[in-house]
Formats: structure tokens, C-alpha cells, sequence
């Protein structure tokens, strides 16, 4: 079995979500999107105040960290308001920059950004009709935070014979543990989850009935130990082992000789009812997976067990919620740690 190790894990973790976003909000911003109109649509002074609050909300940044503030050399009968702004560490200001340029895309509204160096800020202007109507002075301030909840997935159910949605899948860049039902159909994904470097888990529950591994609670303890042993030399990349607590092998005297054998081998085995199991409505996926996260609790990390046809329904909804500071990581540590 792999070990994790858990030094600067939480830097790496860091560094990675920050490059993902940011290639995720470019490319889902921009290079799918038209040139700007050349007779774009004229916009007031509170529209654009408006909107750029709501680039700085879309991110996470709370109303608290937003001071309306004169800026130096900075002014004009046009301006509509000005402001000094805290970003937190984790939030790119490139990536406040790109929101509002977004959200002002079909307007004629043009922003200017210039970075001041010696003072560690970046000045943002945004014009309209050749005027200025807001101005803001964006920081990085190490003493604040967004605190946000974390959430690890764990997929099942996953079926290779729909090629398409197992190919989207395995190239989605969000993050994921498999989770394998030990039989040949599952062995046979072990190429394509490595090629891709996806983890995977190993579920022991009454869905085994394979011969070579197969357990229940009506085999003796040899033949279960013989199970195990071939599922752990089958398998033997598995980040752990889950156990459904709802299976009669885990209410059976079989069990207890199936954890102390993964016990004595140091391989991690994890009861079921530690993980949330998510369901997603096909008819409105947005309501199903953002009452779930905005339910989760500041500084809360929770793993979740999903199916593979219910986790692309929510692919293209994560990175909206990272933006706002969630965090989406591997559950490995999170698991581990349990």
C-alpha cells in the first residue's frame, strides 16, 4: 500500500488549487468568448460599482476587507466611487481582475491596472466614456483569511462502457478517489486510473461474489483470509479500504478477521458511515450540490461517497465555489486522518 506523506502537503495542496483556478476561470472566461462588440452597451457609475462588488463577492472577499477610501491622485467629477481593498493570500488579484472584466464584458467599460511595487498593490481604474468611474487599491493582507469549508470525493460506480462519460470522467481536472468493488470488471480499470494518476479505494461490502474474492458471512475465516489476500495482491495500489456498514459482512464474525488481517498488513480500512453520501437531482444539480456545500460549517472538511453519473453533474459546478473559498482536495489525508 502507497503511504501519504503529510509534509508541505498543505503548500502543494495550495499552490495546485491556485493554478487550476486559474486556468479553469481563463478558459472559461475568455478563450471560449467572441471579441468585445464594438458598440457595447453604455453603463452608469452604480452599475459598474455594482458589478465590481459583485466580482469581489463572487471571490470571497467580505464586505469588511472593502473600505471606500480617496485614493492618491486619483479623482475627477466622474468618479463614482473609490475604494481600498484587503485580498487574502489565496486569491490571485489577476483573478479579481479577470471577474470584473468579465462581468463588465458587455459593456462599454474599460479597465486599466497598474502595479505599484513599492507599496505592494495594484492600482485598478475602470473608464467608461473615456471617464473614470471607479478606482480601487487592491492589497494582500496575510492577516485575513476566507473561511471556507473543504471537500474531498470519493466516486463509485464506475462504468467504463460508456465510453464518453468515462473518458469526461477520467480527464476532468477535479479531484477524486475512485472507489472499486473488488472483481475483474474493476481490475480491468486499473490501466486507465493510473495513466490518468487517479487513487482509488477498495469497497468490501456484499457486492463481492467472485470467486477468487469472494467475502461474506457464510464462508469460513480460511476462506475469507484466502478472499482477502488475493483482493490486497489484486488491488495492491489502494490508497485504503471502505467497508459499508449496511453489508452483512460487516455484521458478521467474518469482519472482525478481516480488520485485524488489514490491521497486521498497516492498511487503512474505514467504515462507510464516516463519509456523507451525496445524491444529485439530474433536474436542477445546482440546487442539490450548493445546498450541500453551503450548509458546510467554517473550517469543515468533509469526504464525500458519489456516483460517477452524479459527479459530472457537478464538474462544471465546483469551480464557482472555489472561487468563493471552498476548497475541493484529495481525501487522502482527510481519511487517513480519520
Amino acid at each position: 500500500m502507497l503511504k501519504f506523506s503529510l509534509k508541505n502537503i498543505s503548500i502543494a495542496l495550495l499552490i495546485a488549487v491556485i493554478i487550476l483556478l486559474f486556468i479553469n476561470v481563463f478558459i472559461n472566461k475568455f478563450v471560449e468568448k467572441n471579441e468585445q462588440a464594438e458598440n457595447r452597451e453604455e453603463i452608469s457609475g452604480e452599475l459598474i460599482d455594482s458589478l465590481f462588488r459583485s466580482a469581489l463577492y463572487n471571490y470571497g472577499i467580505k464586505d469588511s476587507w472593502i473600505k471606500k477610501k480617496k485614493i492618491k491622485k486619483v479623482s475627477g467629477d466622474s468618479l463614482f466611487a473609490s475604494y481600498s481593498i484587503s485580498v487574502p493570500a489565496d486569491v490571485p488579484i489577476n483573478l479579481l481582475q479577470l471577474e470584473v472584466k468579465d462581468l463588465l464584458w458587455d459593456y462599454d467599460a474599460d479597465i486599466v491596472s497598474e502595479e505599484i511595487t513599492k507599496e505592494k498593490k495594484v492600482l485598478l481604474k475602470i473608464n467608461s466614456e473615456k471617464y473614470l468611474k471607479l478606482a480601487a487599491e487592491l492589497i494582500y493582507d496575510d492577516s485575513i483569511r476566507r473561511e471556507f469549508g473543504a471537500v474531498s470525493f470519493l466516486v463509485s460506480d464506475i462504468k467504463p462502457d460508456n465510453l464518453e462519460k468515462y473518458n469526461e470522467l477520467l480527464r476532468t481536472p477535479e479531484l477524486f478517489f475512485a472507489v472499486l468493488v473488488p472483481d475483474n470488471k474493476s481490475k480491468s480499470l486499473l490501466k486507465d486510473l493510473k495513466n490518468f494518476e487517479r487513487r482509488f479505494a477498495v469497497i468490501l461490502n456484499d457486492d463481492i461474489t467472485e470467486f477468487d474474492y469472494k467475502l461474506s458471512s457464510s464462508i469460513s475465516e480460511d476462506r475469507t483470509l484466502l478472499s482477502l489476500k488475493n483482493i490486497i495482491s489484486a488491488f495492491n495500489s489502494a490508497a485504503f479500504f471502505i467497508v459499508d456498514v449496511k453489508s452483512d459482512l460487516y455484521k458478521s464474525v467474518n469482519y472482525k478477521v478481516i480488520e485485524d488481517a488489514l490491521k497486521k498488513r498497516n492498511i487503512k480500512i474505514v467504515k462507510s458511515s464516516r463519509f456523507d453520501v451525496l445524491k444529485i437531482n439530474s433536474l436542477s444539480p445546482e440546487s442539490s450540490f450548493g445546498g450541500y456545500i453551503k450548509a458546510l460549517g467554517k473550517s469543515e472538511e468533509r469526504v464525500v461517497l458519489i456516483s460517477a453519473e452524479d459527479y459530472l453533474l457537478i464538474t462544471e459546478l465546483i469551480p464557482e465555489y472555489r472561487k468563493i473559498g471552498y476548497r475541493f482536495i484529495q481525501p487522502g489525508e482527510l481519511v487517513l486522518n480519520m
